[in-house]
């Protein structure tokens, strides 16, 4: 049986404006055991950066290792995978080896260490987020989400009770 306190009803309206989309997302999801509520708001960004794939699986299964959003292509591995960056380099190699386009997602300032990888990884792109604006969402976190989510080039807004969170983002879009 599931914990309660980590299953969330989503409800994401997202206008993509660098992919000249809209999509509604109605979805169940939940919080992994050990998952912080930072990397869960931050698998949830990710998940509106990339919605206007339909292909796109926001991961709650235990894999080896740990997946937090992915797209599968046709031959059955990974055409994209996005990974919230939790301080584990040697996670991100094994991922890497898996995909042909990964992001890895934090919060600014980089962490040296991810910076140095990522140097060493140059096919792979990271996107950075606020700190202040996860930890905003954090605050307003509910069981029941109803999120409407603007995607710019270079920023992202997300209204959520009534409130109005905008952040820079940093991200180098795929083609």
């Amino acid at each position: 049986m599931s914990d309660k306190g980590r299953v969330f009803k989503a409800h994401f309206s997202i206008v993509d404006n660098v992919h000249h989309c809209h999509v509604h997302e109605h979805f169940t999801t939940a919080r992994r055991e050990q998952e912080t509520l930072s990397h869960f708001i931050l698998r949830l960004i990710g998940f509106c950066l990339f919605a206007y794939r339909h292909d796109l699986e926001l991961c709650e299964t235990k894999r080896k290792p740990q997946l937090d959003i992915v797209a599968s292509s046709l031959v059955g591995d990974y055409a994209l995978v996005v990974e919230v960056f939790d301080d584990n380099v040697s996670d991100l190699s094994k991922i890497a080896n898996q995909t042909s386009a990964m992001y890895v997602i934090t919060t600014a300032p980089i962490n040296s260490e991810l910076e140095h990888w990522l140097s060493l990884h140059r096919s792979v792109e990271v996107i950075v987020v606020e700190h202040q604006a996860v930890e905003k969402l954090v605050e307003l976190l509910q069981r029941s989400m109803q999120w409407d989510v603007c995607v710019e080039s270079d920023s992202l807004c997300i209204t959520a009770n009534e409130q109005y969170i905008c952040t820079s983002i940093s991200i180098q879009w795929p083609q």
